[in-house]
């Protein structure tokens, strides 16, 4: 009896060369998808993955096999991946075809790098480099288009512009608003505004991320500081429960722009307006240090409120208010200060929900942590009723305020009223407080962006807050004030971490945060036990980071000498002497 012959495992790649290296493609990629997941930069300044195909710029000129006539170059982003395909991507005759197009791209572009907003993290300039010629032949007057104001947000220099359509696609297919059209032909076409229209949908400064040259700017952030000169750090928008992932760039420890992070499971590309300018709260009023109503200096007022915790009875009713703006660690250490007794919690109201036609939605609860407050007090909605009616009764020894709503949390009347029969009150808010008025010592706490911790948004999905600034000593974080007071009250043996305080976190939690840890939740998140976003964190980050690929994995070691030299000049070689 014969043997049955073996199953044959059904190929689900695509198997290409690129450049002679092997390439496992998926199939239904087009070539520069293949390149690009492969780690080979093809330039291109049209195609985006959140974007149809449009094919215009013909940056991503390349040579395929099987993609038609033989010899003739065909742009990568519309060629679709065929078995046993052969792309070249950097031989001599493909260079040719890029140093033509950037020759064409860049004839009617000004020469104004040195006070181009863009400049550094442009991809017209950082091609230029790579793949452009070192001169031009073109000695004709350039073509003038017009420069102005595209909406609230966006600013438009049409000299600058490539028409690569980008932002026209954006606003059609994304945002649904289509307030962007290309007028008139050739050389002299232009992006405007149709009549009567202004770019103001909710994600309009999503078309400055994705312009790849210096046309359309963020208004907010023009000619304030220069790209090369920002720190950036990877965090988590407070806008709203989606939790958009952003990049907050700064500047002498000031916070300039934020800028959007992709992850397919949150934000995909994109973050919306309020978003983007939410950063302007932290550089608003702030709330003062003060003991029994007298400004001071954080040191005199931590030793206040270290000597109040230290002289309250064994069983004193400590009762505690939060906010959905504090981190998981705040709120774990909030509860631990209050234990059983009464503890409330306030919101900022709620907006308007909206959501895009490829799924970005912007929610209409307007605090990012409500679900992370769910979870660490098993209610998101505590009742404040029961602890009014605790201070009207003079039962509340002491009363621990943390507020770190920017702007401050709108208390009810009724609650300020009763704040004042507590025996003792300890604030931290990041704004000005009714709370305030008479506390016995009063914190200024910090911004989100001067955070470390933790929140989980409305998916349910655990992600990382880091502080991209601080105060220069005046405010100590919220974090560690809570846990200094919890050591002064004989809860804690020591201040911890964030991350100290999130390991004992999930040890108390083990039901709702599961086996969670900074390590799993990294840069993307990780879904928590039980949330309705269920996407690994392999699977939220692609191959394609937010904004221009100048400012991805492929931007250069040190942006300020490449873009002043051309890659055949000595120093652009690195070398004593260079072609020209």
């Amino acid at each position: 009896m014969s043997e049955a012959a073996p199953e044959v495992e059904e190929k689900t790649t695509v198997s290409i060369t690129i450049d002679g290296d092997p390439v496992e493609a998926e199939p239904g990629d087009n070539v520069l998808q293949a390149a690009l997941k492969s780690g080979k930069m093809v330039p291109h300044y049209c195609w985006h993955p959140g974007l149809s195909v449009a094919g215009n710029c013909r940056m991503c000129l390349v040579y395929a096999t099987k993609a038609g006539p033989p010899n003739k170059p065909v742009i990568a982003c519309n060629t679709q991946v065929v078995e046993g395909m052969e792309v070249e991507t950097t031989s001599e005759r493909t260079k040719k075809l890029q140093e033509g197009v950037m020759e064409f791209l860049l004839i009617n572009h000004p020469l104004d790098c040195p006070v181009c907003d863009q400049a550094g993290e442009c991809d017209l300039q950082q091609f230029s480099f790579d793949y452009g010629r070192e001169s031009s032949p073109f000695v004709e007057e350039k073509t003038q288009r017009p420069r102005k104001d595209f909406g609230p947000l966006v600013r438009f220099s049409g000299n600058r512009c490539i028409v690569c359509t980008r932002c026209v696609r954006f606003c059609d297919e994304v945002a649904g608003t289509g307030e962007l059209s290309v007028v008139n032909r050739g050389e002299i076409s232009y992006i405007d505004t149709f009549p009567g229209l202004e770019l103001d949908n909710p994600l309009s400064g999503c078309t400055v991320d994705l312009c790849p040259v210096g046309a359309l700017l963020d208004r907010d952030s023009i000619h304030t500081t220069r790209p090369w000169l920002l720190r950036s750090t990877k965090s988590v928008c407070g806008g709203c429960s989606t939790g958009c992932n952003i990049n907050v760039d700064t500047f002498q420890d000031t916070v300039k722009r934020l800028t959007p992070r992709e992850n397919m499971a949150v934000n995909r590309w994109w973050m919306c307006d309020d978003g983007r300018l939410s950063y302007r709260e932290a550089q608003e009023r702030r709330a003062d240090v003060t003991v029994d109503g007298v400004p001071s200096i954080g040191v005199a007022a931590l030793e206040r409120a270290k000597q109040l915790m230290g002289e309250l009875p064994h069983d004193a009713t400590v009762a505690a208010l939060g906010t959905g703006f504090a981190t998981n660690e705040e709120l774990f250490v909030l509860r631990q200060l209050a234990g059983d007794a009464h503890l409330g919690l306030g919101y900022r109201p709620d907006g308007a929900t909206w959501e895009s036609q490829d799924g970005f939605t912007i929610s209409a609860d307007k605090n990012p942590n409500r679900e992370g407050a769910r979870r660490v007090l098993g209610s998101a909605d505590l009742d404040p009723d029961a602890l009014i009616k605790a201070l009207e009764a003079g039962q509340i020894d002491l009363l621990l305020v943390h507020d770190a709503i920017p702007e401050g949390c709108a208390w009810s009347p009724e609650l300020v009223a009763a704040a004042k029969q507590a025996k003792a009150r300890i604030v931290i808010s990041h704004s000005p407080s009714p709370l305030a008025a008479g506390a016995d010592v009063a914190f200024g706490g910090l911004h989100w962006t001067e955070k470390d911790g933790t929140w989980v948004n409305g998916g349910g999905r655990l992600q990382r807050v880091r502080a991209a600034s601080t105060e220069s000593g005046a405010r100590r974080a919220d974090l560690e004030l809570l846990q200094e007071l919890a050591v002064s009250r004989g809860i804690a043996p020591r201040v911890l971490s964030a991350a100290g305080v999130f390991r004992k976190l999930v040890t108390a939690h083990p039901s709702t945060f599961g086996d969670a840890s900074y390590q799993k939740a990294g840069d993307v998140g990780t879904p928590l036990p039980n949330a309705s976003d269920g996407v690994a964190a392999e699977d939220a980050r692609t191959y394609y980071p937010a904004g221009p690929k100048s400012r991805g994995h492929n931007r250069a070691n040190d942006e300020q000498t490449r873009v002043s030299v051309h890659r055949k000049s000595a120093a652009g070689f690195g070398t004593t002497r260079g072609d020209v």
